[in-house]
């Protein structure tokens, strides 16, 4: 395990250099109150579960960042960034996010309501007429789900759909010929649709004028000071990238090469590390990116064109049963790029990220101001303990 705890820049460089002569303190306890002890037992637990996780063979490595209130973030790093030479993971080495990019997203959308160049009640028929329907799918609907709009892997694209897709030019004419190009009318329902957020991404380079990664990069990136995270293309691995695994099926060996796909664009195409999105929650909740009104768009259950939030209001296909509710955790349903919840009765707001060769987490907790991210370069690592790492932070 590797920990890093940032504050000034120069304490950051002496630590950097501790790091590096193998002279780092482990020691993350703090001299106070009796508060401060209990939280400081919370953050160890978690320690010994991620701890766990890459001795157990469930990920092979781990980086985790924790900031409580406006103390000095904690970031940990465990395991491997490389199996096959051995690296060691690094708290600043990006990872593949996944679909820890719709928050992001959203926020870039919502920068552009702010800019007064979109509106939450535009109709996709601006952007593409040609679309299915798309005049009676709004925005709004596209951030928080419930537009009706499958999975493209649901909604059967057509063949001629290029293998990169949907980081291809254009993505939305190839979406707008799928097969099931509606699950039930907008505003209907909350289902959760990767395509909605393709669609996003390609409205933000519209009405920019920019790319995705270069809007992004100026209206969000740039104010909460992440200079760690970009698009992912696969071709273009940086100096700090780690490699992604999946679990392997043979006892003898542990991890292997995961199927490799193109990145998913707006709904989940980003690499990062744990301070950038720290930086980002940050900066987000403190008004910097956005206003802190459109933060409480963004926090905030949605609502269906009937009244409902989104958690009263789930899609269920004929014939399927309703999901199970998980113990401990009630009112799941979404905002505007996040998920939302009451973790063991407090509001919690999150997302989770699951791609090829990476897993992804980020959680805020408003009632004790405490924000968790774990990034992970294996398929499902932090499945088996996130629960419990849940629980402790809510607890904090």
């Amino acid at each position: 395990m590797h920990l890093y705890i940032f504050r000034s820049p120069w304490l950051s460089i002496m630590l950097a250099l501790l790091v590096a002569s193998g002279c780092a303190s482990m020691d993350t306890s703090k001299q106070g109150s009796g508060e401060d002890a209990a939280r400081t037992a919370k953050i160890a637990q978690i320690d010994a579960l991620l701890e766990d996780l890459v001795t157990d063979g469930k990920a092979a490595g781990i980086a985790l960042g924790i900031q409580v209130e406006d103390e000095d973030p904690i970031i940990k790093a465990y395991g491997l960034a490389d199996v096959s030479t051995r690296r060691k993971i690094h708290g600043n080495d990006q990872f593949r996010i996944a679909s820890v990019t719709k928050p992001l997203t959203a926020t870039a959308v919502l920068k552009l309501v702010e800019m007064r160049k979109l509106s939450l009640d535009d109709q996709i028929s601006k952007f593409f007429p040609a679309y299915p329907n798309s005049e009676n799918i709004t925005i709004y609907q596209l951030l928080s789900h419930t537009s009706g709009i499958p999975n493209w892997w649901e909604g059967e694209l057509p063949s001629d759909t290029p293998k990169d897709f949907p980081m291809c030019a254009e993505p939305h004419r190839y979406l707008a010929r799928m097969k099931t190009a509606s699950t039930f009318p907008p505003g209907g329902f909350y289902k959760y649709s990767n395509t909605g957020y393709v669609l996003l991404g390609e409205i933000i380079a519209k009405l920019s004028r920019q790319s995705y990664d270069d809007f992004l990069a100026e209206h969000v990136f740039a104010p909460a000071g992440m200079n760690n995270t970009a698009m992912e293309y696969i071709d273009e691995p940086s100096d700090t990238w780690v490699k992604g695994y999946a679990r392997g099926s043979d006892p003898a060996v542990s991890f292997v090469d995961p199927e490799i796909y193109h990145m998913p664009f707006a709904a989940g195409g980003l690499r990062s590390s744990v301070p950038d999105l720290l930086k980002f929650m940050n900066a987000l909740l403190g008004g910097e990116i956005v206003s802190r009104e459109r933060v409480a768009q963004m926090t905030s259950y949605a609502r269906v064109n009937d009244g409902r939030p989104t958690y009263e209001a789930r899609f269920v296909a004929p014939g399927n049963a309703p999901s199970k509710s998980q113990e401990s955790i009630d009112k799941r349903g979404y905002g505007f790029g996040f998920n939302l919840m009451e973790l063991y009765g407090r509001p919690a707001y999150y997302h989770s990220g699951g791609i090829a060769g990476f897993n992804s987490y980020l959680l805020h907790v408003p009632e004790n101001r405490t924000t968790i991210v774990l990034l992970a370069n294996t398929e499902d690592g932090l499945v088996p303990g996130l629960n419990q790492v849940l629980k402790i932070a809510a607890e904090m």
